[in-house]
């Protein structure tokens, strides 16, 4: 119990500063970097990068290895965000599994609704200004709704009005064998209810998944085209 209390405070402590929290969104959007690229984007010295994100990896939150280079020479250092769901998402699976379990066997008329329903709640949590958001916006807003429930999302491709994430830890994974198409229903209306809390109209295209047996979950979150909703 102590082990998970001090991990609490590491976790606490080290998304207390906006600038470790912004590193960590970075991570979990461009995948592994090093400390530099991580300094020339957020805007800080490389020195001061590297101390974030060695806190980070105190913390469980990042993890780091070595790239070696095709011509030689010392290896880079590239730090990436480390796999594994948050308390904070757990018990929000948690509590969705629950109102499943209550009706003995899987329900997929209740569970589209109800995890659409989650998803929304997630979704306004993260939702950091009123009025309309940008498709970029929404995007940085996913991320850090879905961090809470899984921290090894990253986004692998992206265009105009779709964006490709990938989760390496599916937060529904405790189900996925048993129920491996249920597990896909509920993490795609999951995405779509926390894109429609950000005023998207958003449909999730499965590419790969864990509950098929697949290494990762890959998803395309891709804006509705008008002719779709007509």
């Amino acid at each position: 119990m102590a082990i998970v209390e001090d991990r609490d405070v590491a976790v606490a402590k080290a998304l207390a500063a906006p600038t470790r929290s912004a590193i960590l969104d970075l991570l979990r959007e461009r995948g592994a970097m090093a400390a530099k690229e991580v300094a020339e984007t957020v805007g800080v010295h490389p020195n001061v990068a590297r101390g974030h994100l060695d806190l980070l990896v105190q913390a469980g939150l990042a993890s780091f290895g070595w790239q070696r280079h095709a011509a030689g020479g010392r290896p880079s250092k590239l730090y990436e965000a480390a796999p594994g769901r948050s308390g904070e998402g757990g018990s929000l699976v948690a509590d969705l599994l629950a109102t499943l379990i209550e009706e003995q066997t899987p329900n997929f008329t209740l569970a589209r609704p109800l995890a659409m329903k989650t998803g929304s709640r997630l979704g306004r949590r993260f939702r950091q200004k009123e009025g309309p958001l940008n498709f970029e916006e929404q995007v940085h807003a996913l991320l850090r709704a879905l961090g809470a429930v899984s921290g090894a999302i990253r986004v692998l491709d992206r265009g105009d009005d779709w964006v490709e994430v990938e989760d390496r830890d599916c937060p529904f994974r405790s189900i996925a064998t048993a129920h491996p198409d249920l597990a896909c229903s509920l993490d795609k209306a999951l995405k779509e209810g926390v894109m429609e809390a950000l005023g998207a109209d958003a449909i999730v295209e499965v590419v790969t998944s864990i509950a098929w047996g697949d290494d990762t979950c890959r998803e395309v979150v891709r804006l509705r085209r008008k002719e779709q909703t007509g």
